[in-house]
């Protein structure tokens, strides 16, 4: 997907893999964790796969409910303004 990194796309793909992991363990539906997250079934299948065009607050809902909110920090490991100027990312 253009305009992200591979290492950004990775990271989305991890946290959706942990929501579906952890809704098929408490044993609800996708439409059922869409509900409960407050989007459309297909928006939240997106997010099981990783869809960077997600949100940020629908990411946080649903990592609230089916996750560990200390996943966000894994949106952030480091800051890009880190890395000097024309620097590749």
């Amino acid at each position: 997907m253009i305009g992200f990194l591979d290492k950004e796309l990775t990271v989305l793909e991890d946290l959706g893999t942990a929501l579906r992991t952890n809704r098929k363990h408490r044993g609800d539906t996708q439409t059922d964790a869409a509900d409960r997250c407050g989007v459309s079934r297909e928006t939240y299948r997106k997010m099981e796969h990783g869809n960077p065009g997600i949100g940020i607050g629908n990411w946080v809902r649903a990592i609230r409910l089916y996750g560990d909110i200390g996943q966000l920090e894994m949106l952030f490991p480091t800051s890009l303004f880190d890395q000097p100027p024309g620097a590749k990312r």
